[in-house]
């Protein structure tokens, strides 16, 4: 038997079939960029909430912070971005347990309250620096003087040290005079530029990248220390879907680790950090975690971020412990958080 002929029949089906696909090409994956959202002249506001969590020896506590956001985009082209953020009506609450933090917070939002923090990025829209830094350092090391006066005042009064009334008076005023020295090293330049930063590095973190939808991706970007934003080694992943009723939004989920495994030296420098406390030891410190979780919503065709959210845990044994929520939804959205939530159920 001549096996070309006893396939020729099998050769006629198939043949019409073969042909077809080597015509057709083959479907990609759908792919996403996001844009960069920013246009001269346009301003966005939102409408914030932070729950801050921590533990401690006495128990813990909670506070929640509100404010409105504003966002003005004062230049936008190919030298850069220059964007003014702007917090108003700040509130501070306490939700629970001990209300001393709430209590010295109050009075400090409130004088920063407008107070307008001018950063720069670059043409790509990812940051570059607060170009008015010393502005803001200054007035916030001057908002905090007259709590940390109170402090001293407090620690100097009748439950202080049993002294006499003229040397408490005397050791008060050095203690007083000694505040300028040590208000710049409580408040850091570095410090004042991540608390500054840091909601406008999130907003920018995904900006021009172009992702295949459903796709998980990993990398080694560097996470920041949550006061000095003091880059760590870190491992990230994140992943973009398109919104199951909006198809015009999409989201990006991902999250955001210290890599364990990575220097040492810098995770103590971490402990060092979360306690207030110089630290050391041979090898990397245990029981040590610093993590980051988000999801930001953007429309797809402007860029326009709609919805924010990070959740900012860092540990060390029972030293330290501290979550925070933070959100940010943009007004005029038509998206809600409760639909945000409703879209992460399995």
């Amino acid at each position: 038997m001549n096996p070309i002929r006893s396939a020729a029949p099998l050769l006629a089906v198939l043949l019409p079939v073969v042909l077809s696909l080597a015509a057709s090409p083959a479907l990609a994956a759908e792919r996403v960029r996001m844009p960069v959202p920013w246009r001269t002249g346009t301003t966005l506001v939102y409408d914030t909430e932070s729950i801050h969590r921590e533990k401690n020896a006495e128990g813990g506590s909670s506070r929640r912070v509100t404010d409105r956001t504003e966002v003005r985009v004062e230049e936008a082209g190919r030298k850069g971005h220059v964007l003014v953020w702007t917090t108003r009506d700040s509130r501070v609450e306490a939700i629970d347990g001990d209300r001393s933090t709430t209590d010295l917070l109050a009075p400090m939002l409130e004088k920063l309250d407008g107070l307008p923090v001018t950063i720069e990025l670059d043409r790509d829209g990812r940051y570059r620096r607060v170009r008015n830094l010393e502005d803001i350092a200054g007035r916030v090391r001057t908002a905090i003087r007259p709590i940390l006066e109170a402090g001293l005042e407090k620690s100097f009064g009748k439950d202080g040290p049993k002294v006499s009334k003229y040397d408490r008076e005397a050791a008060l005023d050095v203690a007083r005079a000694r505040l300028d020295e040590v208000i710049p090293q409580i408040i850091t330049l570095d410090g004042v530029e991540h608390v500054s930063s840091s909601q406008m590095k999130t907003f920018g973190a995904f900006v021009g990248m172009s992702l295949e939808v459903g796709k998980r991706y990993r990398d080694a970007a560097p996470i920041e220390s949550p006061m000095e934003g003091k880059p760590l080694p870190g491992q990230r992943e994140y992943v973009l879907e398109i919104d199951g009723e909006d198809a015009g939004l999409a989201r990006i989920r991902w999250t955001h680790a210290l890599d364990t495994a990575g220097d040492a030296a810098a995770q103590w420098r971490l402990v060092a950090e979360l306690t207030g406390e110089a630290a050391s030891g041979e090898g990397a410190p245990q029981d040590l975690s610093l993590r980051e979780e988000g999801v930001l919503v953007f429309r797809r065709d402007t860029g326009a971020i709609e919805l924010v959210e990070t959740v900012n845990t860092s540990r060390y044994g029972r030293r330290h412990d501290e979550h925070e929520r933070h959100r940010m939804r943009l007004r005029g959205s038509a998206r809600t958080w409760a639909q945000e939530e409703a879209a992460r159920r399995p």
